[in-house]
């Protein structure tokens, strides 16, 4: 069934078919725009990285407009798609920024008053950014980081149910429907809050466990 957007909240027409054959709506194109640009913004720091070219000012004019970029999504599209964890996506996003700006920013510092061909020295930016790359993402795991998150009941019944569930970066939780316990009874269409399973690492996303209430 085709979901009803809010004014302004529409996925362009071309990627419509795209995103629904998916059973994703106007959020996840939001932050799929956010994660390309992010992404983007790493292959051109690897590429910086790999050939340190002469022309400097082409990859650093390139991070500029994708940090803008990704800045301004996260100041005005990023803010309406995901409103009540809004801090916690804004704070992603920026991260990544600083991520990028901090490898790329230490390793054109190294490269000026060292030679590379020392085995470590050439190892201090790699070494820098890790480093902020472990402390941010457990600062931001420890501040937002969440064992649940919530969905939409599609079906339900003998203790089982099928919830649809919107991306969630808190819980690190992909969008889509899972079917799961239920712990209370539920009927089609509440809001319910669902309990998962987070790795520790995170890559390959949290597994959703069992629904525990009724949000409404």
């Amino acid at each position: 069934m085709r979901q009803v957007q809010k004014p302004g909240r529409e996925v362009p027409h071309r990627l419509q078919s795209f995103f629904e054959q998916r059973h994703a709506g106007w959020s996840e194109y939001i932050m799929l725009k956010a994660q390309l640009a992010i992404i983007a913004m790493f292959v051109v720091a690897a590429i910086y990285a790999l050939l340190q070219p002469a022309r400097e000012l082409v990859f650093f004019a390139a991070l500029l407009v994708l940090s803008a970029y990704s800045v301004y999504l996260t100041l005005t599209q990023l803010k309406r798609a995901f409103e009540r964890d809004y801090p916690a996506y804004r704070t992603f996003i920026l991260m990544c920024v600083a991520i990028v700006w901090v490898f790329v920013i230490s390793l054109r510092y190294a490269s000026v008053g060292f030679s590379y061909e020392s085995f470590y020295l050439a190892l201090v930016p790699p070494a820098i950014v890790i480093g902020f790359v472990l402390l941010a993402f457990l600062g931001f795991r420890l501040k937002y980081g969440r064992d649940y998150t919530y969905g939409v009941v599609e079906d339900a019944g003998r203790g089982r149910a099928v919830v649809r569930i919107a991306y969630d970066l808190c819980s690190n939780v992909k969008h889509g429907s899972y079917v799961v316990d239920s712990l209370v009874k539920v009927k089609r269409g509440d809001l319910v809050k669902v309990k998962v399973e987070r790795p520790m690492l995170g890559l390959r996303g949290s597994k959703v466990k069992a629904i525990l209430g009724k949000v409404r």
